[in-house]
Protein backbone atom coordinates (compact mmCIF):
# COMPACT_ATOMS: atom_id res chain seq x y z
CA UNK A 1 0.00 0.00 0.00
CA UNK A 2 1.35 3.43 -0.92
CA UNK A 3 -1.01 5.41 1.30
CA UNK A 4 -2.66 8.74 0.63
CA UNK A 5 -1.20 11.73 -1.16
CA UNK A 6 -0.11 14.48 1.23
CA UNK A 7 1.32 16.80 -1.44
CA UNK A 8 1.67 16.95 -5.21
CA UNK A 9 3.97 19.12 -7.30
CA UNK A 10 3.47 19.95 -10.98
CA UNK A 11 4.34 22.77 -13.36
CA UNK A 12 2.13 25.86 -13.49
CA UNK A 13 0.97 24.95 -17.00
CA UNK A 14 -0.08 21.48 -15.83
CA UNK A 15 -1.79 22.79 -12.70
CA UNK A 16 -3.88 25.35 -14.59
CA UNK A 17 -4.92 23.28 -17.59
CA UNK A 18 -2.24 21.32 -19.37
CA UNK A 19 -1.43 22.40 -22.91
CA UNK A 20 1.31 19.81 -23.21
CA UNK A 21 0.22 18.40 -26.57
CA UNK A 22 -0.50 21.78 -28.14
CA UNK A 23 2.71 23.31 -26.82
CA UNK A 24 4.93 20.39 -27.90
CA UNK A 25 3.37 19.93 -31.33
CA UNK A 26 3.42 23.70 -31.86
CA UNK A 27 7.10 23.81 -30.92
CA UNK A 28 7.98 21.02 -33.34
CA UNK A 29 5.96 22.62 -36.16
CA UNK A 30 7.64 25.95 -35.44
CA UNK A 31 11.11 24.41 -35.64
CA UNK A 32 10.32 22.75 -38.98
CA UNK A 33 8.83 25.98 -40.39
CA UNK A 34 11.80 28.04 -39.19
CA UNK A 35 14.30 25.59 -40.70
CA UNK A 36 12.47 25.66 -44.05
CA UNK A 37 12.29 29.46 -43.95
CA UNK A 38 16.01 29.64 -43.23
CA UNK A 39 16.90 27.33 -46.12
CA UNK A 40 14.53 28.91 -48.65
CA UNK A 41 15.22 32.47 -47.55
CA UNK A 42 18.98 31.94 -47.45
CA UNK A 43 18.96 30.33 -50.89
CA UNK A 44 16.89 33.12 -52.45
CA UNK A 45 19.04 35.78 -50.80
CA UNK A 46 22.25 34.12 -51.93
CA UNK A 47 21.06 33.79 -55.54
CA UNK A 48 19.80 37.38 -55.64
CA UNK A 49 23.13 38.69 -54.34
CA UNK A 50 25.18 36.46 -56.59
CA UNK A 51 26.93 34.66 -53.76
CA UNK A 52 28.67 31.34 -54.56
CA UNK A 53 26.00 28.64 -54.34
CA UNK A 54 28.38 26.04 -52.86
CA UNK A 55 29.41 28.20 -49.88
CA UNK A 56 25.83 29.33 -49.26
CA UNK A 57 24.51 25.75 -49.24
CA UNK A 58 27.26 24.65 -46.84
CA UNK A 59 26.61 27.53 -44.44
CA UNK A 60 22.85 26.97 -44.57
CA UNK A 61 23.31 23.27 -43.85
CA UNK A 62 25.57 23.85 -40.85
CA UNK A 63 23.60 26.80 -39.52
CA UNK A 64 20.24 25.13 -39.99
CA UNK A 65 21.41 21.96 -38.24
CA UNK A 66 22.77 23.91 -35.27
CA UNK A 67 19.56 25.94 -34.96
CA UNK A 68 17.31 22.87 -35.15
CA UNK A 69 19.33 21.01 -32.52
CA UNK A 70 19.32 24.02 -30.17
CA UNK A 71 15.57 24.61 -30.47
CA UNK A 72 14.76 20.89 -30.25
CA UNK A 73 16.65 20.64 -26.95
CA UNK A 74 14.69 23.59 -25.55
CA UNK A 75 11.33 22.16 -26.64
CA UNK A 76 12.25 18.75 -25.24
CA UNK A 77 13.31 20.27 -21.92
CA UNK A 78 10.06 22.21 -21.60
CA UNK A 79 7.97 19.14 -22.41
CA UNK A 80 9.92 17.14 -19.81
CA UNK A 81 9.29 19.65 -17.02
CA UNK A 82 5.57 19.86 -17.88
CA UNK A 83 5.21 16.07 -17.96
CA UNK A 84 7.00 15.38 -14.66
CA UNK A 85 5.01 15.11 -11.42
CA UNK A 86 6.16 14.55 -7.84
CA UNK A 87 4.02 13.01 -5.08
CA UNK A 88 4.56 13.10 -1.32
CA UNK A 89 2.82 10.10 0.27
CA UNK A 90 2.02 9.07 3.81
CA UNK A 91 5.02 7.66 5.61
CA UNK A 92 7.42 10.25 4.13
CA UNK A 93 7.65 8.48 0.78
CA UNK A 94 8.40 10.52 -2.33
CA UNK A 95 7.36 9.39 -5.81
CA UNK A 96 7.94 10.80 -9.28
CA UNK A 97 6.50 10.06 -12.70
CA UNK A 98 7.30 11.26 -16.20
CA UNK A 99 3.90 11.03 -17.91
CA UNK A 100 5.57 10.48 -21.27
CA UNK A 101 6.76 7.06 -20.09
CA UNK A 102 3.18 5.93 -19.47
CA UNK A 103 2.09 6.36 -23.09
CA UNK A 104 3.03 4.28 -26.13
CA UNK A 105 4.40 6.63 -28.80
CA UNK A 106 4.24 4.31 -31.82
CA UNK A 107 6.52 4.53 -34.83
CA UNK A 108 5.14 7.29 -37.04
CA UNK A 109 4.28 10.97 -36.82
CA UNK A 110 0.56 10.42 -36.30
CA UNK A 111 1.20 7.96 -33.46
CA UNK A 112 3.51 10.45 -31.77
CA UNK A 113 0.95 13.24 -32.13
CA UNK A 114 -1.74 11.00 -30.64
CA UNK A 115 0.59 10.09 -27.76
CA UNK A 116 1.16 13.77 -26.95
CA UNK A 117 -2.60 14.23 -26.82
CA UNK A 118 -2.86 11.29 -24.41
CA UNK A 119 -0.17 12.78 -22.17
CA UNK A 120 -2.07 16.08 -22.14
CA UNK A 121 -5.32 14.36 -21.15
CA UNK A 122 -3.51 12.40 -18.43
CA UNK A 123 -1.98 15.57 -16.97
CA UNK A 124 -5.35 17.33 -16.97
CA UNK A 125 -6.92 14.36 -15.19
CA UNK A 126 -4.20 14.34 -12.50
CA UNK A 127 -4.54 18.10 -11.96
CA UNK A 128 -8.33 17.81 -11.57
CA UNK A 129 -8.44 14.66 -9.44
CA UNK A 130 -4.96 13.82 -8.04
CA UNK A 131 -3.95 10.18 -7.64
CA UNK A 132 -0.67 8.27 -7.71
CA UNK A 133 -0.28 6.54 -11.11
CA UNK A 134 0.57 2.85 -11.10
CA UNK A 135 3.75 3.58 -13.08
CA UNK A 136 5.20 6.06 -10.55
CA UNK A 137 8.72 5.42 -9.22
CA UNK A 138 9.66 5.83 -5.56
CA UNK A 139 12.71 8.05 -5.10
CA UNK A 140 15.16 6.28 -2.81
CA UNK A 141 18.19 8.50 -3.20
CA UNK A 142 19.07 11.71 -5.03
CA UNK A 143 22.50 11.20 -6.56
CA UNK A 144 22.73 14.64 -8.12
CA UNK A 145 20.68 17.83 -7.89
CA UNK A 146 21.93 20.51 -10.28
CA UNK A 147 20.40 23.94 -10.76
CA UNK A 148 20.12 25.45 -14.24
CA UNK A 149 18.77 28.92 -15.14
CA UNK A 150 15.24 27.65 -15.87
CA UNK A 151 15.08 24.25 -14.15
CA UNK A 152 16.71 21.64 -11.92
CA UNK A 153 18.12 18.34 -13.12
CA UNK A 154 17.70 15.38 -10.75
CA UNK A 155 19.53 12.09 -11.09
CA UNK A 156 17.90 9.62 -8.73
CA UNK A 157 17.94 6.00 -7.68
CA UNK A 158 14.32 4.89 -7.77
CA UNK A 159 12.32 1.77 -7.12
CA UNK A 160 10.21 0.91 -10.15
CA UNK A 161 6.75 -0.61 -9.60
CA UNK A 162 8.24 -4.00 -10.53
CA UNK A 163 10.54 -3.58 -7.48
CA UNK A 164 13.65 -3.11 -9.61
CA UNK A 165 16.01 -0.35 -8.47
CA UNK A 166 17.12 1.78 -11.43
CA UNK A 167 18.50 5.24 -12.19
CA UNK A 168 16.18 7.93 -13.51
CA UNK A 169 16.69 11.55 -14.56
CA UNK A 170 13.92 14.06 -13.93
CA UNK A 171 13.50 17.72 -14.81
CA UNK A 172 12.02 20.04 -12.22
CA UNK A 173 10.85 23.35 -13.69
CA UNK A 174 11.23 26.49 -11.64
CA UNK A 175 8.21 28.48 -10.50
CA UNK A 176 5.91 25.70 -9.33
CA UNK A 177 3.92 26.06 -6.12
CA UNK A 178 5.69 25.03 -2.89
CA UNK A 179 8.89 24.41 -4.83
CA UNK A 180 11.08 24.99 -1.77
CA UNK A 181 9.29 22.18 0.06
CA UNK A 182 10.01 19.77 -2.76
CA UNK A 183 13.66 20.87 -2.92
CA UNK A 184 13.92 20.24 0.82
CA UNK A 185 12.54 16.72 0.37
CA UNK A 186 15.01 16.05 -2.43
CA UNK A 187 17.98 17.47 -0.53
CA UNK A 188 17.17 15.22 2.42
CA UNK A 189 17.47 12.24 0.12
CA UNK A 190 20.91 13.30 -1.08
CA UNK A 191 22.34 12.13 2.22
CA UNK A 192 20.79 8.67 2.21
CA UNK A 193 23.40 5.93 2.29
CA UNK A 194 23.94 4.53 -1.18
CA UNK A 195 23.62 0.75 -1.20
CA UNK A 196 23.96 0.54 -4.99
CA UNK A 197 27.37 0.44 -6.61
CA UNK A 198 27.49 3.01 -9.46
CA UNK A 199 28.48 1.61 -12.83
CA UNK A 200 31.65 2.80 -14.53
CA UNK A 201 30.96 5.98 -16.50
CA UNK A 202 32.21 5.47 -20.03
CA UNK A 203 30.22 8.34 -21.51
CA UNK A 204 33.26 10.72 -21.80
CA UNK A 205 35.06 8.11 -23.93
CA UNK A 206 32.10 7.78 -26.28
CA UNK A 207 31.74 11.58 -26.42
CA UNK A 208 35.36 11.87 -27.53
CA UNK A 209 34.94 9.06 -30.05
CA UNK A 210 31.77 10.63 -31.50
CA UNK A 211 33.47 14.01 -31.73
CA UNK A 212 36.44 12.53 -33.60
CA UNK A 213 34.13 10.70 -36.03
CA UNK A 214 32.08 13.86 -36.58
CA UNK A 215 35.19 16.00 -37.21
CA UNK A 216 36.69 13.37 -39.52
CA UNK A 217 33.62 13.06 -41.71
CA UNK A 218 33.14 16.84 -41.54
CA UNK A 219 36.65 17.33 -42.88
CA UNK A 220 36.02 14.83 -45.70
CA UNK A 221 32.76 16.63 -46.45
CA UNK A 222 34.55 19.98 -46.74
CA UNK A 223 37.34 18.55 -48.91
CA UNK A 224 34.84 16.90 -51.27
CA UNK A 225 32.62 19.99 -51.51
CA UNK A 226 32.58 21.60 -55.01
CA UNK A 227 33.91 24.83 -53.51
CA UNK A 228 37.09 23.04 -52.37
CA UNK A 229 37.23 20.06 -54.78
CA UNK A 230 40.19 18.32 -53.14
CA UNK A 231 38.37 14.97 -53.13
CA UNK A 232 35.81 13.39 -55.49
CA UNK A 233 32.43 15.13 -55.24
CA UNK A 234 30.73 11.75 -54.94
CA UNK A 235 31.96 11.58 -51.34
CA UNK A 236 30.20 14.78 -50.33
CA UNK A 237 26.67 13.57 -49.53
CA UNK A 238 27.69 10.24 -47.91
CA UNK A 239 30.18 12.10 -45.70
CA UNK A 240 27.58 14.78 -44.94
CA UNK A 241 25.11 12.12 -43.82
CA UNK A 242 27.73 10.34 -41.71
CA UNK A 243 28.83 13.62 -40.09
CA UNK A 244 25.23 14.50 -39.28
CA UNK A 245 24.62 11.07 -37.73
CA UNK A 246 27.79 11.39 -35.63
CA UNK A 247 26.70 14.89 -34.57
CA UNK A 248 23.32 13.55 -33.42
CA UNK A 249 25.06 10.86 -31.35
CA UNK A 250 27.45 13.45 -29.93
CA UNK A 251 24.63 15.79 -28.90
CA UNK A 252 22.73 12.89 -27.32
CA UNK A 253 25.76 11.80 -25.29
CA UNK A 254 26.58 15.35 -24.18
CA UNK A 255 22.99 15.87 -23.03
CA UNK A 256 23.12 12.58 -21.08
CA UNK A 257 26.44 13.59 -19.52
CA UNK A 258 25.08 17.00 -18.48
CA UNK A 259 22.07 15.28 -16.92
CA UNK A 260 24.42 13.06 -14.94
CA UNK A 261 23.20 9.84 -16.54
Amino acid sequence: MRGAITHIWMSRDTRKKSRYGLRTLGGIAGIVALAMLLVVGGTVLGLSRGWPAEQVSLLLCLGGTALVVFLAVRVGRRSATDATLFFQMEGDRLFAVDARRLVHHGRNVLDHAAAMGEVQQFLRKIAKDPYLPAGADEILKVERLREEPSHYVLVCRVRHPDRQVIRRTYFLGKGMEDQELLLHQLERREHVENAWEPAEDRTPFFILLSALVCVSFGALCVLSHPAVAQLPQGLYFPCLGAAFAALCVLVYLVVRQRRGE
